[in-house]
This record gives structure tokens, C-alpha cells and sequence, in this order.
């Protein structure tokens, strides 16, 4: 809000991925720099890092093996991303609105795609598992929940509700109405059967990023119990 939106911040819902790329497009012919995938501006570079062993390294290894099928997936065939006034016509919730204010919270650091449900859904988890391998919160007992929160704990709430709102749109690609809405509202495809599986394993990859960092957030302050 009150700021130039890139080319991909048009996508507002409805906005069809065919015109996105023809938005882009018009961007680069402009002199703006276009992104140069549908993941933009996050890349699985070398040297990105995987995690420590366990659930970090696992969910990092699944997002770098599905890293090249994901950009290579029809965003059309990708499921539809809500937007305001969706609902209402029997489409998603409004998820655009959520991200745009999570990215306003978590800013620079955080800027999604909206490419499509699932390629937004996967940046999403992208980023909490990069941010959350690299998270190293130093709080005391006393100190965690005090009026005036920290750094720490405000970067550990837009983790959380980063993969809150990703587990939502991933259940978005899966829901066969809305896959109808995109269709007839939006003139998409159905999500396909790989955009679908890839939104499950998502969400539970999602889930599995959040124990994480409750459990690196509670040994921070001494309320682990040294569980898995």
C-alpha cells in the first residue's frame, strides 16, 4: 500500500497468468529488470543451504528436488490465488491481502510471487526455511512476551504465519470449487494432478517447518524438553 507494486503485484486474484507474463513482459521492453522465473526474486543458487540434519535438511532437500518442476509448471495449471471480492463469488479467500501484509511486516526481506496459488505457496515455505535454518534467537524466560516485542520474536510470528498462510493456499490448489471459480472467473485450468500433489506434500512440509521453529524458539528460552 503506497507503493509502486512491480509487475507480478498486479496479479490481483483474477489477473491470468497469460497477461502476467504479457505485464512482465512490457516491464523488461521498458528498460525494468523482468523476473527470471516464476519463483522471483528467490533462486536455489549454489551455496543455498539445506539445514541442519532432520526436518530442516529434509524440507530443504525436497524444495531444491522440486525446485526446476515447479518453474516449469503452467502457472494456469497452478490453481487460483483469492483475492479480494473471490470469496464472494465463490472463490478463495482472500490470501492476497494476508500476503500483502505480511510482506509489509517482514520487509525487504520478504517478496512473493504471485505467479500462481502453488508457486506463491512454494515461495512462501522457501522462505520460512531459509529464514528459519539461519534463526537464532537469544531470549530469556522473562524477557519473551514482555510488552514491546523483539526482533527475534516478530521475525518468529512472520515465520509462522508465512507457512500458516502457504498450508491455506496449497488447501486452495486442492479445492475442486475453486478450481472451478478459476476457471470460469479467471479463465485458468483446472490445478492439474502434479499441482495438487505438490500443494499436499507443501502443506506438510509447512507443518513440519513450523514444529521446527517452535522447537528453536522454546530452547531459546529454556522451554524445550529436549524432544524430537
Amino acid at each position: 500500500p503506497g507503493e509502486a507494486y512491480e509487475p507480478k503485484a498486479f496479479a490481483l486474484g483474477c489477473l491470468r497468468p497469460r497477461l502476467l507474463r504479457v505485464i512482465m513482459a512490457a516491464a523488461a521492453v521498458e528498460g525494468e529488470a523482468a523476473p527470471v522465473s516464476p519463483l522471483a526474486p528467490f533462486t536455489w543458487a549454489a551455496g543455498t543451504k539445506l539445514g541442519p540434519p532432520g526436518v530442516a535438511e529434509d524440507v530443504g532437500t525436497w524444495l531444491q528436488d522440486q525446485w526446476e518442476s515447479v518453474c516449469a509448471a503452467p502457472p494456469e495449471e497452478c490453481g487460483v490465488l483469492g483475492g479480494p471480492g473471490a470469496e464472494a463469488k465463490g472463490g478463495p479467500p482472500d490470501r492476497l491481502t494476508a500476503l500483502e501484509q505480511l510482506e509489509e511486516a517482514a520487509k525487504p526481506e520478504l517478496d512473493v510471487v504471485r505467479t500462481s496459488a502453488l508457486h506463491c505457496a512454494f515461495a512462501l515455505i522457501f522462505w520460512v526455511h531459509q529464514t528459519a535454518i539461519s534463526f537464532k534467537p537469544n531470549l530469556s524466560l522473562s524477557a519473551a512476551g514482555q510488552k514491546g516485542s523483539s526482533s527475534s520474536e516478530d521475525l518468529f510470528a512472520n515465520m509462522i504465519k508465512a507457512a500458516n498462510l502457504a498450508q491455506q493456499i496449497c488447501r486452495d490448489v486442492r479445492n475442486l470449487a475453486f478450481a472451478q471459480y478459476g476457471r470460469k472467473e479467471c479463465g485458468l485450468k483446472e490445478a492439474s494432478g502434479y499441482a495438487r500433489r505438490t500443494a499436499e506434500e507443501l502443506r506438510k512440509h509447512g507443518a513440519s517447518l513450523k514444529e521446527y521453529v517452535n522447537t528453536v524458539m522454546a530452547d531459546s528460552i529454556g522451554l524445550s524438553t529436549g524432544g524430537a
